[in-house]
């Protein structure tokens, strides 16, 4: 019995030390693609003309670009409204 316990124990033990695979967000690019237009963009900030999409999904985009231009991290500067009903936001990269 003690034998079959400790097995049990050294299995337990060498599965929780097995690596873990890193799970990360990744946003779908395909629905926002619909409703986000980059509109002017430089290693220090980019801005997106958007409707009918929530400002946080957009900040997803924008962190990811300010990670691939430079290992930054996007702040979101303004957002501002068209004539055309449309938002702009604009973001920092830091």
């Amino acid at each position: 019995m003690k034998k079959i316990f400790y097995c049990l124990i050294t299995a337990i033990f060498l599965s929780s030390c097995a690596p873990q695979e890193v799970s990360y967000f990744e946003p779908d690019y395909n629905g926002i693609a619909e409703y986000v237009i980059v509109v002017d963009k430089s290693s220090n900030f980019v801005v997106y003309e958007y409707s009918d999409i929530r400002i946080d999904e957009i900040a997803q985009i924008a962190a990811i670009y300010c990670h691939d231009h430079g290992d930054k991290q996007a702040s979101l500067y303004e957002i501002n409204l068209t004539p055309d009903s449309k938002r702009r936001a604009t973001f920092v990269c830091r």
